[in-house]
């Protein structure tokens, strides 16, 4: 997104700045589809927007922005594949039956939290307007280099203190330096990893071939902000390789060097 938009966006979402905001940089945001009218959707409508959404991405190109934004920052495809995967999700296994579509998409909000390192935060809404976003977007290409950052995290997630949170691990990704981004966008490369079941727990899994409903995704700690599955994801649990490398299977066996990497390679190329 422009950049001046998005500045424009940030005070107009600051109760203490959004007065600034004069009527031509509002039409400036609105040009730049920063700004758009909150719409209002039904289930019927949320259903067809994802087939046509389906139709149009692949994994392969929801999988391509995610690895893209690592090394480039660029948040308009951070959570392109934590959106495509948690979406086909619900499209396949809920269907509204127990999380309903919002009364509307609230596409400014969207944005500003897009912007603002959010994720999807375990909702249908979000993937829903950044998947219809994403339709009409350029599709970005992985480098060499979001290839290797993707395998220093995974490395790391795989080596971090039995009792590390998924907020340790973030933590731990940003003070390391594998990638530029503050604590906030961290958390949601960890989250999406988690939507994906490669951060999962034991009986608690991502969203590549199930749906958790959201009654079902609680760990009851107050104090426990992270999304779901990540919410009960330890350092002790380490990355599920499987659904990192799908192809690569191993039913429980710890994995080699080689098949690590293998596995990160198979993620670069999409064959979950």
């Amino acid at each position: 997104m422009d950049k001046k938009a998005v500045q424009i966006l940030n005070r107009l979402m600051d109760d203490r700045k959004k007065h600034s905001v004069s009527a031509e940089e509002l039409a400036y945001a609105r040009k730049m589809g920063v700004v758009v009218e909150d719409r209002p959707i039904t289930l019927d409508q949320a259903l067809d927007v994802l087939e046509r959404c389906f139709e149009a991405v692949s994994l392969e190109d929801a999988a391509q922005a995610f690895l893209y934004s690592l090394s480039s920052r660029d948040v308009d495809y951070r959570y392109i594949l934590a959106s495509f995967v948690y979406a086909r999700s619900w499209f396949s296994f809920d269907r509204g039956q127990t999380q309903e579509v919002p009364q509307k998409l609230t596409g400014t909000f969207f944005n500003w939290v897009k912007h603002k390192g959010g994720g999807i935060w375990g909702t249908i809404g979000k993937p829903i307007f950044y998947l219809e976003q994403f339709v009409s977007m350029e599709r970005r290409a992985a480098s060499d280099a979001d290839v290797e950052i993707l395998r220093s995290i995974l490395e790391l997630a795989d080596s971090i203190d039995d009792e590390a949170s998924g907020t340790a691990l973030a933590t731990a990704i940003r003070t390391a330096k594998l990638l530029p981004c503050n604590q906030a966008e961290a958390v949601g490369i960890v989250e999406t990893l988690g939507i994906c079941g490669i951060l999962e727990a034991p009986g608690h899994p991502g969203f590549l071939h199930s749906f958790t409903p959201p009654l079902e995704r609680d760990t009851g700690d107050l104090r426990q902000s992270l999304s779901y599955p990540l919410n009960w994801w330890h350092g002790s649990d380490g990355v599920h390789w499987e659904n990192a490398a799908g192809a690569y299977g191993h039913s429980g066996v710890e994995p080699s060097e080689e098949t690590k990497r293998a596995a990160c390679q198979a993620l670069a190329e999409f064959i979950y």
